[in-house]
């Protein structure tokens, strides 16, 4: 009889550890560069700098602060501090009490039972996350905070305003284009508004953005202004016109190369929020005068 052959199976077991470990060691690599990061921009951001809250994922790279720190690092580099909320912490009120500006960061899909979409169709929802930014987002605009939404962030501040949004993945081409995918860096370019804050903070355009979205802006809300499109037509940035501080892009301008004079301007916003919120504070400490001395 011939001799047996050597079964794989060992050879495929050392591999799969060896595979295993690797993957281990790279993400705990990841995550001590990470805490590194972070240690720096604690460290280089003074302690009365402007404070932009931020309400973030529930996913497990957000919980370590992964897919964050983007987002810390461009505040950081402007010279703000960044303090985060997730559901469950405290409500709406208590949290815009303690920042001077909000930015809504990227996420799953809005569910599409809050403007009238078809249920079912969204990826990653999160009901309860919808609940509370939408919260937020209301109560930070009846205050007149500065508001900076970013890719799912504009999706949200669309439907605090009573619009709609598109599913793309209905569309393969614009699914191409717009999802996430080898091209996402650089995915496509954008023309932006004469006459918009975008346009002030980055100059003429086209601009190339990266795009990481399955839904967009469809019908717009009420009191909205779209500033910037895709060459497809897609809405890629959305403001508030006037004199509050309402921005929006679909794309990251937190993601090299960052964009940097968006959270320039958006932290200017927030200052002139803190100063008169403090101007507020002082005039209503400051006692009545009584009329004067009496005869």
């Amino acid at each position: 009889m011939p001799a047996a052959r050597n079964t794989p199976l060992p050879a495929l077991r050392r591999w799969g550890r060896r595979l295993a470990v690797a993957a281990c060691l790279l993400v705990g690599i990841g995550l001590v560069c990470g805490l590194l990061l972070k240690s720096w921009t604690r460290l280089s951001v003074a302690d009365n700098a402007p404070v932009i809250g931020a309400s973030l994922d529930t996913s497990w790279h957000a919980r370590l602060g992964i897919s964050t720190t983007n987002y810390e690092v461009a505040l950081a580099r402007v010279g703000a501090r960044l303090e985060t909320v997730r559901v469950g912490d405290p409500d709406p009120g208590t949290f815009l009490d303690r920042i001077d500006g909000l930015l809504l960061t990227g996420g799953g899909d809005i569910d599409p039972d809050l403007y009238g979409g078809q249920s079912g169709s969204a990826l990653l929802v999160d009901r309860t996350r919808d609940d509370f930014e939408l919260s937020l987002v209301n109560e930070a605009l009846a205050r007149g905070m500065p508001i900076l939404g970013i890719c799912r962030g504009i999706q949200l501040i669309n439907v605090a305003h009573g619009g709609t949004l598109l599913n793309l993945r209905d569309t393969p081409e614009l699914a191409h284009r717009h999802d996430i995918g080898s091209s996402s860096i650089s995915a496509h370019l954008v023309t932006i508004a004469d006459g918009s804050r975008l346009r002030e903070m980055l100059g003429d355009g086209p601009h190339q953005v990266n795009s990481f979205h399955g839904q967009a802006v469809d019908r717009l809300g009420h009191g909205l202004r779209v500033v910037a499109r895709a060459s497809d037509d897609t809405i890629e940035a959305i403001e508030v016109p006037g004199e509050s501080f309402v921005v929006a892009t679909q794309w990251h301008p937190e993601i090299p190369p960052q964009q940097l004079a968006v959270f320039t301007k958006f932290l200017q916003a927030a200052r002139r929020y803190r100063q008169g919120r403090e101007q507020q504070r002082a005039q209503s400490e400051t006692p009545s005068d009584a009329g004067g001395l009496s005869p």
